[in-house]
């Protein structure tokens, strides 16, 4: 009996042993077959959308792949048609059908983690029923905010009928579901007034909007490719509701420094905020202070102190950047021949809607000064050179028109051209008045002209 106790107990203490050295699984399995045309290789995208790994198809278009990522949202895409929302996590085994015609494909799923990802599948052609936004814009206040309630029921109702998700998933797609009120209302407040020929339209005071407390701070929705435009939203409804423009920067990082509490969010939303404001304000210095003392993320830290600091060189005052590029008849055009002038340059191309609605604006200001001591530069770039002589003779485009066939030229990298139309704004000497001047369209435009040839 003693020996058989013995026995026993070893046995036990063996398969404990074993049990809790089991290696736990670092990947996820992901294998399936296409059917149907059109697909020929899939890529796996991270939440941005950037590639992160080539999936390989066989003669017989299946496929099966070990992918070492950590849990979080994907996109699956084959480079040809649409991109394909994921929810992948170590331990997840799935058996994967798609199936492709020549327009899009579908995709379904079975094994660990089926349940996710065929909710996912499900939900994109579920939400094709609430994309009657034109209706939407037509309603009032009182009925749009009744419809936006009876939607997120809807939703809610839909998503509780999948059972045993994942928790962070379950928390994911729950924001989600509120995330696609506040879209829908804020839809609404920027576009109600097209549709009833107000230009000057806004909603009411009692136009709520409902951002949950703990989704602005939950750092776990970070994993959602949607959350950034969820608390971004969240700004920009603070800068509307306290009358500020939507291109207020400075008021923008100071909302985020009170508002947001959660710090990894913060420097995520602070960081995004100034990607994109570095080139755009006005109040530089202020902004750029201001974005420091809220940022801890020391790579953030880094990347935008070195954008800065280039941008210093392009401050107003210092000798501009300089060009040498052809005019629509073939001549040789460069900055310091234009020296004994104000210089106003428009960097735009024939396939840039927001460029070509500022022409118009443009040549209003061209006429006004005529004879007047400044030049008028438009530099069309990334643009076939037979596009852009036809658009200039087919518009009867005035001023000094040139043409850079992309933007690789130093005269962009130095002014750190990102976006178009970019107006630039340079004195009689060649110094820089205003890097980010104003567009034709806007009136200030005009003063500051005015200010310089003066």
């Amino acid at each position: 009996m003693k020996l058989y106790k013995l026995v026993l107990y070893i046995s036990l203490t063996i398969l404990l042993s074993c049990t809790n050295n089991k290696k736990e699984i670092d990947y996820v399995v992901f294998a399936g077959t296409i059917e149907g045309e059109n697909i020929d290789s899939l890529q796996l995208l991270n939440k941005n959308r950037k590639p992160i790994k080539t999936i390989s198809l066989s003669k017989e278009l299946t496929f099966n792949d070990t992918l070492f990522i950590p849990k979080g949202y994907y996109y699956i895409g084959d480079f040809k048609t649409s991109t394909k929302l994921l929810f992948l996590k170590p331990s997840y085994n799935l058996q994967v059908n798609i199936l492709s015609n020549s327009m899009d494909y579908s995709i379904s799923f079975k094994g660990i983690g089926a349940n996710e990802n065929n909710y996912l599948s499900q939900k994109k052609e579920f939400d094709k029923n609430f994309e009657n936004y034109k209706y939407y814009l037509s309603l009032n206040e009182e009925k749009i905010l009744k419809l936006s309630d009876s939607m997120h029921i809807i939703k809610t109702y839909f998503f509780n009928t999948y059972k045993n998700l994942d928790k962070d998933f379950n928390l994911c797609e729950t924001f989600i579901i509120e995330n696609d009120r506040v879209k829908l209302l804020n839809r609404y407040r920027q576009g109600r007034g097209s549709i009833i020929g107000k230009n000057d339209f806004q909603v009411s005071d009692n136009f709520l909007y409902n951002f949950n407390s703990s989704f602005l701070s939950n750092e776990k929705l970070l994993m959602h490719p949607d959350y950034m435009s969820y608390v971004d939203s969240f700004v920009g409804f603070k800068l509307y509701k306290n009358k500020y423009e939507w291109n207020n920067f400075l008021a923008s990082l100071e909302i985020i420094d009170a508002e947001i509490n959660n710090q990894k969010i913060k420097d995520e939303l602070a960081y995004n905020t100034m990607k994109f404001a570095i080139n755009r304000t006005r109040n530089f210095d202020e902004v750029y202070n201001k974005y420091m003392s809220i940022e801890k993320n020391e790579d953030y830290r880094n990347e935008i102190e070195k954008t800065y600091l280039n941008l210093k060189k392009i401050s107003k005052g210092t000798i501009s950047p300089t060009f040498e590029l052809y005019d629509v008849n073939n001549r040789i055009v460069t900055l310091e021949s234009l020296k004994g002038k104000l210089v106003y340059i428009d960097i735009w191309g024939t396939w840039c809607l927001p460029c070509i609605q500022e022409i118009p604006s443009l040549k209003k200001i061209e006429k006004e000064f005529r004879n007047k001591d400044i030049h008028f530069v438009s530099i069309c770039t990334n643009d076939k050179k037979e596009n852009f002589e036809k658009f200039v003779n087919d518009k009867e485009l005035s001023g000094i028109q040139l043409f850079a066939p992309d933007s690789n030229i130093s005269f962009f990298k130095d002014y750190q051209l990102k976006t178009f139309p970019r107006f630039i704004l340079i004195d009689k000497e060649g110094k820089i008045i205003d890097a980010n001047a104003y567009k034709p369209s806007d009136p200030k435009v005009k003063e500051l002209i005015l200010k310089y040839l003066n």
